[in-house]
C-alpha cells in the first residue's frame, strides 16, 4: 500500500515537473516569437547620406518596439520635422526593418529674411540652409511675399516662353506687382494684372535682335517704354 503511495506521488511530482517545464518552455518560446518582431533595423534613403544617417540616429528611439505596434502615424510626425521633405513612402519589411524612402523638395530660389538665407523650396516652404550649400546659381527673390506667392509666380514663369533658368533676382512689392531681372541684367517691370500676357511681350522683345537695352517697362497698358540705365 505505501508502495503504491509512494508511486502515486513520484507521478505526481514527475507531472509537476513536466508542466512547470513546459510552461518555462512556453513562455521563453512566446518572448522569442515577440523579440522576433522587435524592429532591429531602420534604413532611410533618397536624401544626402549625412541627412540619411541623420533621421535614422533620430529614429532610433522607436528600436526595440514590436513593428505591429509602430503606427505610421508617428514616423509621419518625425519626418514632418524636414520642411525639405517633399513626398515620401514607408515600407514595413517583416519581421524587424522599417524603410523610409524620402524625396527631397525641388530649390528654387533663396531669400533673405531677418538676415538669414533661406531656400524656397517646390513644396512651398522655407528652408534653411544650414544643412545645404551649392546653390549660388538660384534666383534671389527680395521683397516681402509668402512662399505660396512665390510659387504661383513661377507656375506663371514655367506656363510662358521665358525660361525660368533665364532669371538672376525677383523683386516682390508690397503692390502685388513684380519685377524680374534676367542673367543678362536686363530689368523687366511688370503690371500688377495680366502677368501672363507681359511676360510674352518681354520674351519678343529680349528675343529681337535690335533690342539692345537693359530696361523693359511694361507698368502702363498698351506701352512699352524701353530705356536703360
Amino acid at each position: 500500500m505505501h508502495q503504491y503511495i509512494g508511486k502515486k506521488k513520484n507521478i505526481l511530482l514527475l507531472f509537476l515537473t513536466l508542466f512547470l517545464l513546459s510552461s518555462i518552455n512556453n513562455q521563453i518560446f512566446v518572448k522569442k516569437k515577440q523579440s522576433l518582431y522587435n524592429l532591429k533595423s531602420i534604413q532611410v534613403v533618397g536624401l544626402d547620406s549625412k541627412i540619411n544617417s541623420e533621421i535614422e540616429n533620430n529614429l532610433n528611439f522607436l528600436k526595440n518596439t514590436n513593428i505591429f505596434f509602430i503606427d505610421k502615424t508617428i514616423l509621419k510626425d518625425q519626418i514632418s520635422k524636414y520642411n525639405f521633405i517633399e513626398n515620401y513612402n514607408i515600407f514595413k519589411l517583416y519581421p524587424s526593418k522599417i524603410i523610409l524612402e524620402l524625396q527631397q523638395t525641388e530649390f528654387l530660389a533663396r531669400t533673405i529674411r531677418d538676415n538669414e538665407t533661406f531656400l524656397i523650396g517646390s513644396n512651398s516652404k522655407f528652408i534653411n540652409m544650414d544643412k545645404f550649400n551649392n546653390y549660388e546659381s538660384l534666383p534671389i527673390v527680395f521683397g516681402k511675399f509668402t512662399a505660396e506667392e512665390f510659387i504661383n509666380f513661377t507656375k506663371i514663369i514655367y506656363q510662358s516662353d521665358l525660361r525660368y533658368n533665364s532669371i538672376k533676382e525677383i523683386f516682390f512689392y508690397p503692390s502685388g506687382r513684380i519685377d524680374i531681372k534676367n542673367q543678362n541684367n536686363v530689368l523687366i517691370k511688370f503690371p500688377i494684372e495680366k502677368l501672363d500676357q507681359s511676360l510674352k511681350i518681354a520674351y519678343q522683345i529680349i528675343n529681337n535682335k535690335n533690342f539692345n537695352n537693359n530696361i523693359i517697362d511694361l507698368r502702363i497698358p498698351n506701352q512699352v517704354i524701353l530705356s536703360n540705365e
